[in-house]
């Protein structure tokens, strides 16, 4: 791979962002792993990955919080001397009905979501010097069909979409910028949130989708490593990655 490529994740202590930062470091990246709260997670995940890789940054920062963020990438560049690729992965969930939600509820939601997508996206390419860079997004496909009682994450998720659009015009041609758009993957929040626990109600879910299975981290991870690892002609683009549950 040449000189050692660094990408920063943001939440990445547990899900999906978990998977992407130990499989990026197995790969030989350099990776910053972010967390906000999950201070355990973070340093069990940190501890793991240290034992097999020297590359390896943990710092928590709110990624809603523009100061923070600023002083995550001062860090980053201070430690690595450079930043390659930014996944924003950092996400939240608090669903209520439309008629219930709340300007709080809304407005957590929103900043993490969507703002903290914004901000790290710009102070990456505040800190981006190199000439081939990447911005990976990770999106939902509720933000485009929309789902009961998460009008505050739907609306979230549309703006990530349509963010990455803007950026990919903007950026190019020194940074791409992309959208992963994940079906269901077998993390907690997804097996918990759709009761997919229940034997009867798994084997239902399992045959609506085409390729007759749920997602796993894995398949995130290999769309990402692609993208940021190889000299591609993709930029701006939705990649679903859901076996044919949802084809936008």
């Amino acid at each position: 791979m040449g000189e050692r490529k660094v990408i920063l994740i943001t939440g990445s202590s547990k899900g999906i962002g978990a998977l992407l930062i130990k499989n990026f470091a197995l790969k030989g990246f350099k990776v910053v792993l972010n967390y906000s709260k999950s201070e355990k997670e973070a340093s069990a995940l940190f501890n793991e990955i240290s034992a097999f890789s020297n590359g390896i940054l943990k710092i928590k920062a709110d990624v809603s919080d523009r100061e923070q963020v600023k002083l995550m990438f001062d860090q980053v560049i201070e430690k690595f001397d450079k930043v390659d690729a930014l996944i924003n992965n950092a996400g939240l969930n608090i669903d209520d009905s439309f008629l219930n939600m709340t300007d709080e509820k809304w407005k957590r939601v929103i900043d993490t979501n969507l703002t903290g997508t914004f901000i790290c996206s710009q102070e990456f390419a505040f800190h981006f010097k190199g000439e081939n860079g990447h911005i990976i997004n990770i999106g939902a496909s509720t933000g485009i069909r929309g789902r009961r009682n998460g009008v505050n994450y739907c609306s979230a998720k549309a703006g990530v979409i349509t963010l990455t659009k803007c950026l990919a015009l903007e950026l190019a041609p020194k940074i791409r910028v992309n959208c992963i758009i994940p079906g269901l993957i077998n993390t907690e929040e997804v097996m918990t949130r759709y009761d997919l626990y229940d034997k009867n109600n798994f084997e239902s879910t399992v045959n609506l989708i085409p390729l007759q299975r749920i997602g796993t981290s894995e398949d995130i991870f290999k769309v990402a490593y692609y993208i940021v690892n190889e000299d591609t002609y993709i930029n701006g683009q939705n990649i679903f990655v859901n076996g044919g549950d949802y084809m936008g």
